[in-house]
């Protein structure tokens, strides 16, 4: 816990557009997937009111404990639980709860993690290659990948995940450079293959590589793939009355933000089969409502007060049966 002795600064991002398309209501009960520091728990605890349920899960232990401390203020109506949001269903049902009226996922890295060189996320402060969201799994760290992988086997991952058009180059730096210890040691392999950022406005070249090890030491884009449909299962279907429940994701890159549009259009559709066939064989019947076609960016004044919301993207849906 020493990473918790000064409390790290944190912006939530997108907060105000989220609230608005998880439309809090008091009385709800409510499931933040990716609590972090708390930043968008603490406003949902605030609307949901003194009668409300909030559980709050996160897969890292030292952001957890500091939003449970941040969030004591709501009393007992806020519940928490260490784990991956790919076990969303068990972890919901561990706490009682078997439907919500709105889900949240906010998949970005927390400040916690960001501001602490001791894991590995930043090439901007030299630390271990670990990289790891929740560094008492025993799980596999960015070192082992880029110390342990075979050339191809590296290459792959840095295309697949960062979508990085230099990654064959880059894996053949990254061998020779071994062994890399430290995230400086990779940020300098990666600038001897493909050269530095020019000037202050350019992303530095390893942005990509940083990326790409990081969705993969944590299983990133399968934990989204699998809480996705458990999320859906869990929001309440709408009714004559009331409104459906609600499911935001605020993704921070295509990768993600693909699966979170390609999930909520099925599941909106009425019909899947192929296109030609003169009546429906599937069976499909749409059970969500897509409520942002269009997805949902941060605004220039949020950009320019918090620069990490740059490349968020917000997507909603609404449970209609």
């Amino acid at each position: 816990m020493a990473a918790m002795t000064i409390a790290p600064s944190h912006t939530p991002v997108l907060l105000e557009e989220s609230l608005r398309y998880l439309a809090v209501r008091e009385g709800g009960t409510y499931i933040d997937c990716t609590t972090g520091l708390g930043g968008h728990s603490a406003r949902i605890a605030e609307a949901m009111g003194s009668t409300g349920r909030l559980l709050c899960i996160d897969q890292d232990r030292d952001a957890l404990e500091f939003a449970r401390a941040k969030l004591t203020v709501f009393g007992r109506h806020i519940s928490f639980a260490h784990g991956n949001f790919r076990d969303l269903a068990a972890l919901a049902a561990a706490e009682g709860i078997d439907h919500a009226d709105g889900i949240l996922m906010d998949l970005g890295v927390s400040s916690l993690q960001f501001g602490a060189p001791e894991r590995g996320f930043m090439f901007g402060q030299e630390g271990p290659l670990d990289m790891r969201m929740d560094q008492r799994s025993g799980g596999l760290t960015a070192a082992e990948i880029l110390n342990e992988w075979d050339e191809a086997e590296i290459a792959d991952l840095i295309w697949r995940y960062g979508e990085e058009r230099a990654s064959r180059r880059i894996a053949a730096a990254i061998l020779r450079a071994r062994p890399l210890r430290t995230t400086w040691d990779l940020a300098r392999a990666v600038e001897q293959a493909v050269g530095g950022a020019k000037g202050r406005t350019q992303i530095h070249p390893a942005t990509k590589v940083f990326l790409a090890l990081r969705i993969r030491v944590n299983g990133e884009l399968d934990s989204l793939d699998a809480a996705l449909p458990q999320a859906h299962s869990l929001l309440g279907p709408g009714t004559g009355h009331d409104d459906g429940g609600k499911l935001v994701v605020i993704s921070f890159h295509s990768l993600e933000d693909r699966m979170v549009k390609q999930f909520v259009r099925r599941e909106a559709a009425d019909c899947l089969c192929p296109p030609g066939l003169p009546v429906c064989r599937c069976g499909h019947v749409a059970t969500l409502r897509d409520l942002t076609r269009r997805a949902v960016r941060p605004t220039e004044a949020e950009v320019a007060s918090n620069p990490r919301a740059r490349s968020a993207v917000l997507r909603a849906a609404e449970r209609i049966r």
